[in-house]
């Protein structure tokens, strides 16, 4: 099969996972659309859009996914909150959960459906240079920068592929000043949460709140963020980090964000309940 060039080999998450064609290729058509460039979009479309009549081109690549971890105990938040190395907190795979430091930095915030949110600020000089997705996407957003090229339209899709982040990447419009109108114009189809329209749609409203606040935030200063995050959210437990960088649009504003997320061990846990 045809596909544009300068696509790497693809990890297992990224084989087709949409009836509509390589969620992969359609991540890039989207990007591509939102930069500017509707030709290569389209010809990412139409490569995506093979996938049905020929199956898809990853698969050849692809391996088995690995089996889901058994369902967690469900963490109370105070026990958490005070020893976040709970034997609860281990998934059944055996993969340790990274510690948190406290600091001054952490917010904690919970409500009485038992859902919680933690969330810790990192300094953006602590993500590894080379390895690393967020490391190497960060770098990359700093040479834009640096370039004074910081328009979404700047950005390359090959330098993102390269960074190994499709499919772990939300796009968010912030171009309205009132949070609750932010909305995704992608969302990553490797997260592993349920996709919303909005950051306000989420029915857990602190979650809803948080992102809307973090998002806000680097719209408002123009600096990017990077977190790292443990929350429960209705059944599942996620611990992951997350970078958020700003682009401007012509009038200097920042319009949109790149949000990229790692999974760090123990996300996607699914909580036990009933007890």
């Amino acid at each position: 099969m045809h596909v544009p060039r300068g696509i790497p080999q693809l990890p297992a998450e990224v084989v087709c996972a949409s009836a509509e064609g390589c969620s992969y290729l359609r991540a890039l058509s989207t990007i591509e659309h939102i930069a500017g460039f509707e030709h290569t979009a389209q010809a990412y479309a139409d490569a995506a859009g093979l996938c049905r009549e020929q199956g898809c081109w990853a698969a050849s690549t692809s391996q088995p996914k690995p089996p889901q971890p058994e369902a967690a105990e469900p963490i109370p938040f105070k026990a958490f909150y005070r020893a976040p190395r709970s034997d609860a907190a281990v998934p059944a795979d055996g993969a340790q959960t990274l510690p948190f430091v406290r600091s001054d930095l952490v917010d904690v915030s919970s409500d009485s459906d038992g859902n919680y949110v933690e969330r810790r600020v990192l300094k953006l000089d602590s993500l590894p240079q080379r390895g690393d997705p967020l490391g190497t996407l960060y770098e990359y957003w700093s040479d834009l920068r640096a370039a004074g090229a910081c328009r979404f339209s700047n950005i390359d899709t090959v330098q993102l592929a390269r960074a190994e982040i499709i499919g772990k990447l939300h796009i968010v419009d912030v171009s309205n000043s009132d949070p609750h109108n932010f909305h995704f114009e992608l969302f990553g189809y490797a997260v592993p949460i349920a996709r919303y329209e909005s950051p306000c749609a989420h029915p857990v409203k602190i979650w809803a709140e948080s992102l809307m606040r973090d998002y806000n935030t680097v719209r408002m200063s123009a600096a990017p963020r990077l977190h790292r995050l443990r929350c429960n959210l209705g059944d599942t437990s996620h611990h992951y980090t997350r970078l958020i960088l700003p682009f401007h649009d012509k009038r200097a504003r920042v319009t949109r964000l790149l949000v990229a997320i790692r999974e760090e061990p123990g996300n996607a846990v699914q909580l036990k309940t009933g007890h």
